[in-house]
């Protein structure tokens, strides 16, 4: 595994990533962030103040499909989107927490 950590501008829809957390969990914000150039993924490390970094890992290719995203935010594919988003980031921080 080869994971080395990549600026925010590098990461395909970071906005809509940051958007849904501050949805979800208004109290988190992004710290780091990182690839995974094995498995093509990126790994972004949220926190809450004083606490712990929590990882949320995303498959390159869901992000990439939401910045390619064309689609309505009212169609059922942007929708499922970012249910698929809102999902990995809920999940990471249930799991460790």
């Amino acid at each position: 595994m080869q994971f080395k950590e990549v600026e925010f501008s590098k990461v395909p829809a970071f906005d809509h990533f940051k958007s849904r957390l501050g949805l979800l969990r208004p109290t988190f914000t992004p710290v780091k962030v990182g690839r995974e150039f094995d498995a093509d993924i990126y790994r972004i490390y949220v926190q809450e103040s004083n606490a712990p970094r929590l990882p949320v890992d995303i498959d390159e290719y869901l992000l990439q499909n939401l910045e390619q995203n064309s689609h309505s935010s009212e169609s059922t594919y942007s929708r499922e989107l970012l249910a698929k988003l809102d999902n990995l980031i809920e999940t990471a921080i249930h799991r460790l927490n």
